[in-house]
């Protein structure tokens, strides 16, 4: 265990606002890690409720934990307070809803290498609304927390550019990454409130490939606070982060092909479409649908998503109707 005069090995900053209930099961989920050696910075992001009084008492009881307080300013900007304040070689970042299992920072601090600046591992994705419940009790009830993989299917080890441009690999708490190297690349983007993980593995992935372990060690909660109006927002800012990138690093149209490139936009587009039909806006739908068929005219779905544009409330009834076959279907015994 480290104590507060000595460097830990590894940093975990959680930034937190306004999570209080939730706060305590991210704090426990970096502290029971089987890597001892360790600190966990806690980003206070000008919470209003209860969470300042949290952070003090959970500082209180393990000397491993630091708290820093800011004025309200995003996710990006907490993480970058943390990363500024981390003492420790490396550094994970884990936001105030997730869990990692307990051997996950063990085995990704296995897999680095003296040239290693960053390793990621997989992840599983639960449905909870409440705090807890411990990782044990997610993955010993898969059908309860609707347990799945996330990402989808299994990215390439290692990852290159390319792989980073087409598809999101892993969520930012999957990562350990060399502290001085984040320092290098200048942190997290403080724009972007959705999408900052994203643009950072891309701006990584410049340096060259990234490992990414085939075990799923960490668990990303969704909830209904990531319900529409987050869609949109990741969907817009992942977007938004890509054409971004391209601009500034034009080789990474050679690097994943301009037609794959061409359809992963299309593909953003469409989901940006999909988010302004559930929220029940025509105009920005119809936006979204237009650069759909735009970026990738062969991409039927967007078509047909410019045509329920005109018509959000025949996309709301539709909707319910396939919602109301599926739940109407008996499961075979």
């Amino acid at each position: 265990m480290t104590s507060r005069g000595a460097a830990p090995r590894i940093t975990v900053v959680i930034p937190t606002r306004n999570r209080a209930e939730f706060l305590p099961g991210a704090v426990a989920s970096a502290l029971q890690q089987t890597v001892t050696d360790l600190e966990v910075v806690v980003v206070d992001d000008g919470s209003t409720d209860s969470t300042p009084a949290t952070c003090r008492a959970l500082a209180s009881v393990d000397p491993r934990v630091r708290v820093l307080a800011q004025e309200h300013r995003g996710p990006s900007a907490a993480r970058n307070t943390g990363l500024a304040a981390a003492r420790g070689e490396w550094v994970a970042f884990l936001d105030d809803d997730d869990l990692w299992l307990p051997e996950a920072l063990a085995t990704l601090l296995q897999a680095t290498s003296s040239s290693t600046e960053a390793v990621a591992c997989l992840a599983w994705r639960f449905f909870c609304e409440a705090p807890g419940p411990s990782w044990d009790a997610v993955l010993g009830d898969p059908l309860r927390f609707r347990l799945e993989p996330w990402p989808p299917g299994n990215p390439p080890d290692p990852a290159y550019l390319r792989d980073f441009l087409l598809r999101p690999l892993a969520p930012i708490h999957a990562g350990l990454f060399r502290t001085a190297t984040l320092s290098s690349v200048g942190g997290f983007d403080e724009r972007r409130w959705a999408a900052e993980d994203y643009d950072l593995w891309l701006r990584l992935a410049l340096r060259g490939p990234i490992r990414v372990l085939s075990q799923r060690l960490a668990l990303y909660r969704w909830h209904s606070q990531q319900a529409t109006a987050t869609l949109a927002r990741q969907a817009r800012e992942t977007r938004e982060a890509l054409e971004q990138f391209l601009a500034t690093h034009p080789e990474g149209w050679d690097a994943a092909g301009r037609g794959r490139l061409q359809r992963r936009l299309a593909f953003l587009h469409r989901e940006e479409c999909y988010a302004a039909l559930l929220a029940g806006d025509g105009a920005a739908a119809r936006r979204a649908a237009l650069a759909t068929v735009r970026r990738w005219p062969l991409a039927w779905k967007g078509w047909a998503y410019l045509v329920l544009a005109s018509a959000p409330r025949l996309y709301h009834a539709l909707r319910r109707t396939v919602r109301g076959q599926r739940s109407g279907e008996v499961a075979p015994r």
